[in-house]
């Protein structure tokens, strides 16, 4: 399996690479590249398997080097220290999202993975915003849940309840972190301890939101014209 490492802090490139050798000794790292500009040139010339990218290089950042690629045919992890890009690297079709320090048993699963997958395809570079998806963190897993199928977020504390169609998970962020990662795709604060998404609102009440599934979901007064006008 060919793969390429593209990450610019030397003391990184050198972790992932003796990690790798550890963890999956069958992978024949073909380069470690710094930069765009490097990657783009080499990508384009050279067929892989595989693609660890780290999000911020010393020339832009890895979804620039992936934009500007034409189409790939290789798997995607990505490999970052920030914790804020993960919708964003799902619109890429990425396998995984490791966080630094890499965790060995997170990215051997994650190769796992990459082993499973089929034979390459051309796929595009973007992918529809109703395919997004979020990795929700847990005390204990890791979830990788649709955007579409969240109702709504409830703070818990320091931590926010995610409701899905299915299921209720207590993902380890504070309400505002996901309201600032969520806003884009119509999730509006309707009450100091509540996020909803708009599309699954079904009645606008006196002092609640009623949802598709039946749940009333408070709104305070100050927010209650927003949601009246939409």
């Amino acid at each position: 399996m060919k793969i390429v490492i593209v990450e610019d802090e030397k003391n990184a490139q050198e972790a992932l690479k003796k990690m790798l050798q550890l963890t999956a000794p069958h992978l024949h790292i073909e380069a470690v590249l710094p930069s765009v500009k490097t990657a783009k040139q080499f990508l384009s010339n050279n067929k892989i398997d595989l693609l660890f990218l780290d999000i911020k290089l010393e020339d832009g950042t890895g979804f620039d080097l992936l934009n500007l690629l034409e189409s790939r045919e290789f798997a995607l992890i990505f490999t970052t220290a920030y914790d804020a890009y993960a919708i964003k690297a799902f619109k890429f079709s990425a396998i995984d999202y490791l966080l630094k320090p890499i965790d060995p048993g997170e990215l051997q699963r994650a190769i796992q993975r990459a082993d499973k997958r089929e034979s390459p395809t051309v796929t595009p570079i973007e992918t529809q915003k109703g395919d997004q998806k979020i990795v929700l963190k847990t005390a204990d897993n890791r979830y990788l849940i649709a955007v579409k199928d969240i109702l709504h977020l409830e703070a818990d504390g320091s931590y926010t309840v995610f409701y899905t169609k299915e299921q209720k998970i207590m993902a380890s962020k504070n309400l505002k972190y996901y309201e600032d990662l969520l806003q884009e795709y119509d999730f509006v604060r309707c009450h100091q301890s509540h996020l909803v998404a708009q599309s699954h609102i079904k009645v606008l009440k006196t002092s609640s939101l009623l949802l598709v599934n039946g749940v009333e979901i408070p709104i305070s007064h100050r927010k209650r014209k927003l949601f009246k006008d939409f």
